[in-house]
């Protein structure tokens, strides 16, 4: 499973990013990573999701996953995040701040 990450907006506007590879990362790390994304149900997340009020400092998620022949990519805005979803986003930041994690592929 491959999955690709950037957060934008904020502040700063710092972007972070991270390509993850479930190949690449140590068995229980995958596994983690496999289970965080079964419990937000990934692949029925709406492809887009954005709150009706705008704020120009929010951040905004993106996030592709390739699973098989299952690849989908899904945005949020921060204020749109469900809380299924929010545990994954907060690995996947986690993850871009680790140098060593940012890119596994």
């Amino acid at each position: 499973m491959k999955v690709e990450f950037a957060r934008t907006g904020g502040v700063a506007g710092i972007r972070l990013t991270a390509t993850l590879d479930t190949e690449m990362l140590p068995p229980e790390e995958a596994d983690h990573l496999r289970h965080l994304i079964a419990a937000a149900s990934f692949f029925d997340q709406p492809s887009s999701r954005r709150s009706p009020t705008q704020g120009p400092d929010r951040f905004q998620y993106r996030v592709t996953i390739e699973d098989g022949d299952r690849i989908k990519t899904v945005e949020v805005d921060e204020s749109s995040v469900s809380g299924p979803l929010q545990p994954l986003l907060d690995y996947l930041v986690d993850s871009a701040r680790t140098p060593q994690r940012k890119k596994r592929t």
